[in-house]
């Protein structure tokens, strides 16, 4: 049988968190999310304020918008990890934008999530999917990553490198699934997942699980998710 994560330590054990957004309606909210979870160091709206921060405080995770009162998400992201390699940046993205998504990704963000996602326990499980698959994106950003790519014809070369399993946990990734949900949906143990990522990531050529999906969209390696994503305003 296999052994399912241990939910009941305390998911954000040991992090030291600065949330940062130009949304104060946001930030409540994130605040409220990670009561009890973790350490919450502080909350800024622009990008000085949360790097000030940061670097005060000796934070190791980032949990931002795109959107800040001064600068932008992504520059935060960017300017944090050129000061601390070791942070760990999850962004909500408020605006529904290639650009958006794609400088988020060049940050080197390790988690990107839609903004409504973090109600319900969204939040905590995107950040849980972070802490045990190394980096996450939610279903909605790369349904999004999908759709604005336009139509392709005709399949890519890479698709015959990968074995049917790989190309089952490739479809997984681009779901927005975690190892996880992955060895359920597919009857597989869990290392057996990372065994097959780990294979993904070298014949695709991909550092990472976000890059791993983003080079899976950009060749036309899987079909679109169905349905199309709907944004809230």
């Amino acid at each position: 049988m296999r052994e399912r994560p241990n939910l009941s330590r305390p998911l954000l054990d040991g992090r030291r968190v600065v949330v940062a957004s130009a949304d104060r309606v946001l930030i409540t909210g994130l605040v409220h999310s990670l009561d009890g979870v973790g350490s919450l160091l502080g909350a800024a709206t622009t990008e000085a304020e949360a790097l000030s921060c940061l670097m005060s405080t000796g934070g190791d995770l980032l949990i931002c918008s795109d959107l800040l009162d001064s600068g932008s998400g992504p520059s935060l992201v960017a300017a944090a990890k050129a000061r601390q390699p070791g942070l760990r940046c999850l962004m909500l993205i408020q605006r529904p934008l290639m650009s958006t998504i794609n400088a988020a990704l060049a940050a080197g963000c390790e988690g990107l999530c839609s903004r409504e996602r973090i109600g319900s326990g969204g939040l905590l499980s995107v950040l849980r999917a972070m802490e045990s698959d190394g980096s996450h994106m939610d279903s909605v950003i790369t349904g999004v990553f999908h759709h604005s790519r336009g139509s392709s014809s005709g399949g890519n070369p890479l698709s015959d490198v990968l074995s049917l399993r790989e190309e089952d946990v490739l479809r997984g990734l681009c779901r927005g699934l975690s190892n996880q949900d992955i060895a359920d949906q597919l009857h597989l143990s869990i290392e057996t997942i990372k065994h097959t990522i780990t294979a993904l990531l070298r014949k695709l050529g991909a550092k990472n699980r976000c890059q791993a999906i983003v080079i899976a969209f950009r060749d036309n390696l899987v079909d679109p998710p169905i349905p199309i994503p709907r944004w809230k305003p």
